[in-house]
């Protein structure tokens, strides 16, 4: 048992200014104003020192074994990034995944990323890495053919569920990637294991010129026609839409993962997320790989998401800051298959983070604003996932982070000169 008192708490839904979160293995038994503490027993007190405790995030869209090819291909048109970050992708191995995915979710944990869904082409070393570290992950392979889709039953029966920290998605890697007997074994696959499905959906202009040349329609109406959204589904990016595709999105229920930083570096453009969320599509928030990012901040994410609806919509108003801590934690959560995270309430999981108190920066009477305007991944002092303490002022608890970025950065340079 874990009690944390002297903080500033915001649980998602509410804030105090003297909070305090009581935690029992991987459950939270209370969360909320200091006054109203149960008795705690004997669980070990922790002392915020003023900082702000909230739900971890969760980072909806990533390619954690990326960090190993951070800043390559950097300043060029997405074209010429792929074939760039492409090249160096075929000199991947198990044991570079597995570091690449390692070297990720240090920086993750680091930043209060308590769960984060991925896609890459080989799955079964990054969940190792998961499960190796402690954090939760919703992982699948991001396929091109009917024999990556197949390869995803042996990875759903091995590793689905596994610890309740880890759930597999059928990865289709886009439309454009692919052609439509793979889309429609994708959702076979998906049914047959009562699963969801990960996709790149509409980041480009081209993209979407693409699928109109090969289909006579939208990524969005195209993946609905072959029934793609008939389960639970994460949709990358999502930055070209009409309202029509919306429409769709919102009636079928699909999350849409925001990448603010990516869509800007590789000049993608900027998803009308508040455009979304007024026609009823949930939208979550990721980093994408560091590689089109570079970094794996989702504090940064949340400002920019913030920002980039307001410049776009003309209006400050737009995208308050508490909305958009519920995209980038339980939204992200819930989309994953991660009910009871995201926030903290009695009986939700026991993923948490604790901001720096110390923290000049983060003196802002509302405590939300301070999470999305002021905070960012250096101010985590703690990170919690399951009642387990991972990482608390600067120390790993379950990962050798020595040993583990010497692997990282012998892995970048074999890579390159491979």
């Amino acid at each position: 048992m874990y009690l944390f008192k002297n903080i500033r708490l915001y649980t998602g839904e509410a804030s105090y200014e003297r909070g305090a979160v009581l935690t029992d293995g991987d459950n939270v038994l209370y969360a909320g104003d200091e006054s109203a503490l149960p008795e705690a027993g004997d669980a070990e007190v922790i002392d915020g020192r003023g900082g702000i405790c909230m739900p971890g995030l969760s980072n909806a869209h990533s390619h954690a074994p990326m960090v190993l090819l951070r800043g390559e291909g950097a300043d060029l048109p997405l074209a010429e990034w792929l074939a760039c970050v492409q090249k160096l992708e075929e000199n991947f191995t198990p044991e570079t995944i597995y570091s690449g995915t390692m070297l990720a979710i240090m920086e993750m944990l680091r930043g209060g990323i308590t769960s984060f869904a991925d896609m890459y082409f080989e799955c079964t070393d990054m969940i190792r890495a998961v499960l190796d570290s402690g954090i939760r992950a919703n992982i699948s392979r991001g396929s091109t053919s009917i024999e990556g889709i197949e390869s995803h039953r042996a990875l759903h029966r091995e590793f689905d569920g596994a610890e309740g920290r880890v759930r597999v998605f059928v990865g289709l890697h886009a439309e454009y990637t692919s052609d439509e007997t793979v889309a429609r074994t994708a959702v076979e696959c998906a049914k047959k294991l009562g699963t969801g499905i990960h996709v790149h959906l509409s980041e480009s202009a081209p993209e979407v010129a693409g699928c109109f040349e090969r289909h006579g329609m939208t990524p969005p109406e195209y993946f609905d026609r072959v029934g793609l959204f008939g389960v639970p589904t994460i949709a990358a990016h999502c930055v070209h839409l009409s309202d029509g595709d919306m429409d769709i999105l919102a009636a079928r229920g699909v999350t849409a993962a925001h990448c603010p930083a990516s869509n800007m570096y590789l000049a993608s453009g900027v998803a009308k997320v508040t455009k979304m969320r007024q026609h009823g599509v949930c939208v979550a928030i990721g980093t994408d790989g560091a590689a089109s990012n570079n970094t794996l901040d989702m504090f940064r994410e949340m400002r920019l998401a913030a920002f980039a609806a307001k410049v776009t919509e003309g209006s400050a108003s737009a995208l308050p800051a508490r909305d958009v801590i519920n995209m980038a934690t339980s939204v992200g959560a819930r989309a994953m298959g991660f009910e009871r995270a995201g926030v903290l309430s009695a009986g939700s999981a026991a993923d948490l983070i604790l901001l720096d108190g110390e923290a000049l920066h983060l003196n802002a009477t509302d405590i939300p604003t301070a999470i999305v305007y002021s905070a960012n991944a250096a101010d985590v002092r703690l990170t919690m996932v399951g009642g387990k303490i991972l990482y608390r002022d600067g120390e790993y608890l379950t990962i050798d982070a020595n040993k583990t970025v010497c692997e990282g950065r012998d892995a970048a340079r074999i890579l390159r000169k491979g």
